[in-house]
């Protein structure tokens, strides 16, 4: 072996490699071998978390670094990038890694969809029930009677009144009022608050 002479370049990469025949009377000749170095391998990523489902936004983790490996570049870790759907109730987030090796061959994606749907219904507590002398004595309806709305995922829930429905009768006569707890994605909840007129 003479020498190695490199074209300095990469992807690929060529080197002459030179080699000297000498015989007994030390005359001699070179003969060269042409070496190319060329990756064309893509990198390997490692498996995504697999697809789930959150009821809350607020649910959701951060989003982690994946790793790769590479015949060349060896292992690492790849920063994910992850795109929402512009959605709500549900919303889908898609994550994807990949990993661009030295040469630029790049690593099939891996992907992660997370779905994001609230089903579950707020909660309250039902106005105690009232007791009145006439019906014109009936108080007016009043949604700041419920105190203690509430919900997984939204942090105010709106709270309304609905209507109010009599049974018919006299002496007594029972009004039943209703009022509704809706969240940001619009599951709802009845509330009743019974008054009567004796």
């Amino acid at each position: 072996w003479e020498d190695d002479v490199s074209d300095l370049q990469s992807c690929p990469e060529t080197i002459i490699r030179r080699y000297r025949v000498t015989d007994d009377c030390g005359n001699f000749i070179f003969v060269e071998q042409t070496i190319t170095i060329e990756d064309t391998q893509i990198p390997v990523m490692e498996a995504a978390p697999a697809d789930i489902a959150y009821q809350c936004l607020a649910d959701v983790p951060v989003i982690a670094d994946l790793g790769w490996t590479d015949n060349c570049d060896g292992a690492g870790l790849s920063v994910g990038a992850e795109v929402s759907d512009g959605a709500t109730c549900p919303e889908t987030i898609t994550r994807t890694w990949t990993y661009t090796d030295a040469c630029g061959n790049v690593s099939l994606a891996a992907v992660q969809t997370i779905l994001i749907d609230d089903t579950q219904a707020p909660t309250g507590t039902a106005p105690v029930a009232v007791l009145v002398e006439c019906v014109g004595d009936v108080p007016a309806n009043d949604i700041l009677l419920i105190t203690d709305e509430a919900d997984s995922c939204t942090v105010a829930p709106v709270v309304a009144f609905v209507g109010d429905v009599s049974d018919g009768l006299t002496c007594p006569e029972t009004i039943t009022r209703t009022y509704s707890i809706t969240d940001d994605c619009g599951n709802a909840t009845t509330i009743q608050q019974n008054i009567t007129a004796i």
